[in-house]
């Protein structure tokens, strides 16, 4: 800790200590302070990391569905007083060596985060940061470049059609067309009719063009003051000194306003209310089990702390597992496929909600599920909970509330997420992260009895302010949708004179112009390579050998949470076990096990454990582009005290795992199902890349059908079997345990502080014990494995596209190897960036080298254009090939790599990562030699492998898009016409 001596009371740099709280859960010190010049407020959490977070928040309720919040966040990234350039953002993303740079758009609130741990770094962004919320350039061009803009398909030809581009009108088209995503701004626009909550912050696409660009500036002078400011940071940085730059920066060129953002407690609702809304899905596609049914009851105010817990828990008690008496009525019911999503407590908003329900599902089943689930409701409140139930319920938010999580997302921001909901509607945000006193109280409820009862009746049974909202899909509603904005586009064509075309023309060139022209970036600020760390932070462990089996022990504070890994090779698997893997990983620990019935095993799990998992492995060969090291991982975490109880849970699904009860195979491959295909619209780029990198190596054919398109069609033909047909399948899964299953093929990591290894070592080693010793070995030769360069078109019912091309390098011990890592960060932020996303259109313009799987991707997200983008990747190839770049950009891609190579993880994230290291033989050696090599990288090491890899090497394309999308493109590639497959 470092703000030890501070007092409440005490004056820093015009700041007034407010308040300083102990959180010793989480070894933290929370230190409140306001600005007296203006009111801003400002909260520090003290905690010993070397990964500083600093973020400003305003809060900001739109008042339509123009999507000015959004467009707002992204325009004021474009340029500001101190940093006139046209996008500081994304040239700090490639000046720096930040292990997190972002910006956010919520309900009612923007934010925008950063962090870093490089202690130049961390001020170079804080002066970017600062200038860019406080004092941005709002351009006209900027807006039209994010936002909206009206452009001829051919943008100097007023013969053309109209067209509407931006970032976030495309970004928007592909949200909306996600049902997942609109599920849940459709039941906030029925639930919050009075309040901001009704609109869509991120903007509907059919609004976003009516917004102006006054109207953004007149949205940023009213929201974005010190006034209306949040600021937060963490880690064991100079408090006082931060503050000093704040005021200096930002605070002290303004003073108090008053300013009404305060957002009304929701009084719209008086009576249960029903309403179905629709979502486009492409004409051909089946209509059958594509319907969402959810009921969302409007709870209480976010700042009655003690509610909040209550309900927390209540939804935990409901749906927080499959023994959950809401999650199994409503699965065992056959009504539809998975929980809604969404389905839970949500206390972001000011007024909370509370919904569940089911997707894959038909709309004739809408009442039906709002009658099961009111009638479950009716049940719970006449039967109760089991104390070891509510006891299970507590432990799982004392475990959430202990782990430090963060391989994602920083962990201080996560820890910023819990809170910003109270701190900006006026409640007190030290109970998100302290809850202590609010438990005590609900012990008290409970020993009186009934509370969570009375509570069901309460906040649902007996509150008129519900929705039951049905999502359905409608095939005319994409065309219907197209025709609006066409017919829209054409009158305003005919409207336009000919001065006004003129003027379109120009707006186009003009900022086609700006694009493209250099820029003198001298004012923004930058590291150096010297700044660079020499050598990677490496997890140390412990190895020891117990009966044969080797152990790996990482010493990581984990907050007294230890984190076990069983990892199984798959020498006794057949190539047919090998296939259905993930299927079993995912089925493994959603059934019985050890003589316990599977919502014996849930109930358990909550009780004792952080969760147990499985899933297979798969690692690259850092030596040879052929070969790989595949495994299956059984992996589980707990509170040191549950040590014992976790590890007897693990050996049960190990050695006694039950597949027999075919009806909860049938569920768990439907959820399964629904799962996987809602992951299609938000990782499209993944899906692409992932298919098109499947025909040029092994390793990668593998991902891919263990991860990819092919295992979503494998599932969608399992969970279409009837449950009579599945017994055949229960006898596969149990084969593949027994055949998996086997000290001789196992490896193991334990990752939690040293002080904790005794009780895992204890537990760990009765597990041993109680494993078979040997098992089969039928691996055979492996199957030769020949690149055949492919052009897929992948059809699914999307309204914008992914276009991924994937080229074969070479592995990660190459000489070619820390050029081509570098090559593609110099690509993605001095190309692609600018041709894809500001000229384009998309969401995202991407490249990437993986240098452990040899593979180098070009990538675009929620992309209007097809053919284009695939002119843009030759073109970028060629520009590479031709050294069209300044030595200052190729030091920029270097720095951008060690961004990425040095990312801090979450202390179970480091030993997670070195345990994989050690399988796959990546030693210290080599990451470090990688490290020198990266830094040598020069302009003719990039041009020769741009020349060697990206022109004259083996490629691949794969484009996941509508039907209607594949087949015009195709029209216009002629001989590179795409093989167009369903999946």
């Amino acid at each position: 800790m470092t703000q030890t001596n501070l007092i409440p009371g005490q004056t820093l740099h015009g700041f007034v200590v407010e308040r300083i709280d102990a959180l010793p859960s989480i070894n933290a010190t929370m230190i409140r302070l306001w600005h007296e010049q203006t009111g801003a407020r400002f909260m520090h959490l003290d905690r010993d990391d070397d990964n500083h977070l600093f973020s400003v928040a305003f809060r900001t309720p739109p008042d339509d569905s123009t999507g000015v919040a959004h467009i707002l966040e992204h325009t004021a990234l474009c340029g500001s007083k101190r940093f006139p350039v046209r996008d500081p953002f994304f040239s700090m993303l490639k000046r720096s060596l930040n292990s997190f740079m972002n910006a956010m758009t919520a309900s009612d609130w923007t934010m925008y985060p950063f962090s870093s741990m490089n202690r130049k770094d961390f001020n170079n962004l804080l002066e970017i940061y600062l200038d860019a919320a406080f004092f941005p350039r709002l351009t006209e061009r900027d807006f039209s470049q994010e936002g909206h803009r009206l452009e001829f398909s051919e943008a100097d030809n007023p013969a053309s059609p109209l067209e509407y581009k931006g970032v976030v009108y495309n970004e928007m088209k592909g949200a909306m067309s996600d049902p997942s995503s609109l599920l849940s701004r459709r039941m906030d626009k029925h639930l919050y009719p009075t309040t901001t909550y009704g609109h869509n912050s991120g903007g509907e696409p059919e609004d976003i063009p009516d917004l102006t660009w006054q109207q953004l500036r007149d949205f940023h002078a009213s929201y974005y003051h010190p006034s209306n400011a949040w600021f937060f940071s963490s880690g064991n940085l100079d408090l006082p000194e931060l503050l000093a730059v704040v005021e200096d920066r930002v605070l002290r060129h303004f003073n108090k306003l008053e300013l009404d953002s305060q957002v009304p407690l929701e009084t719209g609702m008086t009576e249960p209310l029903r309403v179905t809304e629709t979502y486009p899905l492409d004409a051909g596609e089946p209509l059958e089990k594509r319907s969402m049914v959810e009921v969302g009851w409007l709870g209480g105010d976010i700042n009655d702390s003690f509610e909040q817990l209550a309900m927390s828990l209540l939804s935990t008690l409901l749906l927080g597992n499959p023994a959950a008496p809401l999650y199994k009525a409503l699965l065992d019911s056959g009504l539809g496929a998975n929980l809604a999503p969404g389905s839970g407590y949500h206390d972001d908003n000011r007024t909370t909600y509370f919904a569940a329900g089911l997707q894959g599902t038909d709309p004739q089943q809408s009442e039906a599920i709002e009658t099961l689930i009111l009638k479950t409701l009716e049940q719970v409140a006449e039967q109760g909970f089991s104390a070891e139930r509510i006891e299970g319920a507590i432990h799982r938010l004392e475990f959430s509330n202990r782990e430090v999580t963060g391989d994602s997302y920083p962990y201080a921001l996560l820890l910023l997420m819990r809170m910003i909901g109270p701190w900006i509607h006026g409640g007190d945000p030290l109970t998100a992260l302290n809850f202590e006193e609010n438990l005590a109280r609900l012990r008290q409820e409970l020993a009186k009895g009934s509370f969570f009862e009375d509570l069901i009746r309460t906040r649902l049974l007996n509150n008129p302010r519900r929705v039951t909202l049905l999502l359905k899909p409608d095939p005319e509603l994409g065309p219907r949708q197209e025709a609006e904005t066409q017919a829209r586009l054409e009158a305003i064509k005919n409207r336009l004179s000919e001065a006004e075309k003129s003027a379109l023309i120009k707006q186009a060139a003009e900022l086609k112009a700006a694009q493209e022209g250099p820029e003198d970036l001298s004012c923004l600020p930058t590291l150096e390579l010297a700044d660079i760390p020499a050598e990677e932070r490496i997890a140390s462990h412990e190895t020891a050998t117990v009966n044969g089996v080797t152990q790996y022990w990482f010493d990581q504070p984990t907050n007294g949470i230890g984190v076990a890994s069983l990892h199984f090779s798959l020498d006794g698997l057949t190539a047919e076990q090998c296939q259905y893997l993930p299927i079993f990983g995912s089925l493994l620990t959603q059934v019985g096990a050890g003589g316990r019935d599977y919502l014996e095993m849930a109930a358990r799990l909550e009780a004792v454990t952080g969760g147990v998992s499985a899933r297979t492995s798969l690692l690259d060969d850092p030596t040879d582009l052929g070969r790989n090291f595949a495994g299956f991982e059984v992996k589980g975490k707990a509170l040191v005290r549950n040590a014992g109880a976790l590890f007897e849970l693990m050996r049960d699904f190990i050695c006694t795992p039950d597949f027999k009860d075919l009806q909860r195979l049938h569920t768990v491959l439907n959820q399964l199902q629904v799962s996987l295909e809602n992951s299609v619209p938000q990782s499209g780029h993944t899906y692409a890349a992932r298919m098109a990198a499947s025909s040029l190596s092994a390793t990668a054919l593998q991902r891919e059908q263990w991860s990819g398109l092919s295992q979503i069609a494998l599932v969608r033909e399992l969970a279409a079997k009837p449950v009579a047909e599945l017994s055949g399948l229960a006898e596969f899964m149990t084969g593949i345990a027994s055949a998996l299953f086997s000290t001789a093929c196992l490896q193991t990591a334990v990752t939690v502080e040293a002080a904790n290894f005794a009780p895992f070592k204890d537990a760990l080693a009765d597990v041993l014990e109680q494993l078979p010793a040997t098992a089969p070995n039928l691996s055979g030769k492996a199957t030769e494995f020949s690149p055949q360069p492919s052009q897929q078109g992948l059809v699914w019912s999307l309204p914008v596209n992914y276009v991924a091309r994937v080229f074969r390098a070479v592995p990660f011990n190459h000489p070619d190897s820390a050029a081509l890592t570098v090559l593609s960060k110099l690509l993605r932020a001095e190309f692609l960036h600018r041709e894809i996303r500001e000229k384009g259109g998309a969401y995202g313009g991407l490249a990437s080298y993986n240098n452990e799987s040899g593979l180098f991707s070009m990538l675009s997200y929620r992309d209007p254009q097809l053919k284009r983008t695939l002119q843009v990747y030759d073109d970028a190839a060629q520009w590479a090939a031709t050294g069209g770049f300044s030595d200052e950009a190729v030091k920029e891609a270097v720095l951008a790599v060690f961004s990425d190579l040095d990312k801090p993880l979450s202390p179970a994230g480091a030993g997670a990562h070195e345990f994989a290291n050690i399988r796959q033989g990546m030693t210290s050696d080599m990451r470090n030699r990688m490290r020198k090599d990266l830094l040598a990288v020069d302009r003719t090491a990039l041009q020769q492998v741009a020349r060697t890899y990206l022109e004259n090497g083996t490629s691949s394309v794969a484009v996941l898009a509508g039907e209607t999308a594949l087949l015009k493109a195709n029209k216009e590639l002629g001989s590179q016409a795409l093989e167009i497959r369903k999946i």
